[in-house]
């Protein structure tokens, strides 16, 4: 209803230009230049590139690259390839180092799931485990993937037989 988008296009004219919103709204395309806050821009361009853009074209992305050099030019952004190995490397040590905090945990484990589909119709499961260390709560994420199949119950415990012998954590658990 126009009365509960009144702000929203008062705000959009302040940002974009009232010619910018008419263009819009009308179903063309505007060239012209953008006024406003450059930090309300850049928040912008950051909300829809972190849910556009992919490690594959971070580097060929003009303006994302700009953005994220603003200001330290002597900056570089690394090649998706070592984006992707670091990133493997550093779930692999963050892994091994829960593994064994748990295989060395004297006390009770408590374990949680959750499965889900996602708007692509697509299901996953998350596993977590719960434990206290000196006193404080933990809680990490062991794993999140995709199940091919119907959530049952079924399906469930076979992939959290998986998970455990994945984790080396079989001899941890007790039913």
């Amino acid at each position: 209803d126009h009365s509960s988008t009144s702000n929203l296009k008062k705000h959009t004219e302040t940002c974009w230009r009232k010619e910018v919103v008419k263009a819009r709204l009308t179903g063309g395309v505007s060239n012209l230049p953008r006024d406003g806050n450059i930090f309300a821009s850049f928040a912008r361009t950051i909300q829809l590139r972190c849910c556009t853009v992919h490690t594959r074209s971070l580097n060929s992305d003009r303006e994302l690259r700009e953005l994220l050099l603003a200001g330290r030019p002597e900056h570089t952004i690394p090649s998706h390839r070592a984006i992707g190995r670091d990133l493997n490397e550093a779930f692999d040590q963050c892994s091994k180092r829960i593994v064994n905090l748990l295989d060395n945990y004297n006390g009770c484990l408590s374990s949680a799931t959750d499965a889900w589909t996602s708007p692509n119709h697509r299901a996953f499961v998350a596993w977590t485990v719960h434990l206290q260390h000196e006193g404080q709560p933990l809680v990490f994420l062991l794993d999140v993937f995709e199940v091919p199949e119907s959530h049952t119950g079924e399906v469930l415990a076979r992939e959290f037989d998986a998970m455990l012998e994945r984790f080396g954590l079989q001899h941890k658990v007790s039913f």
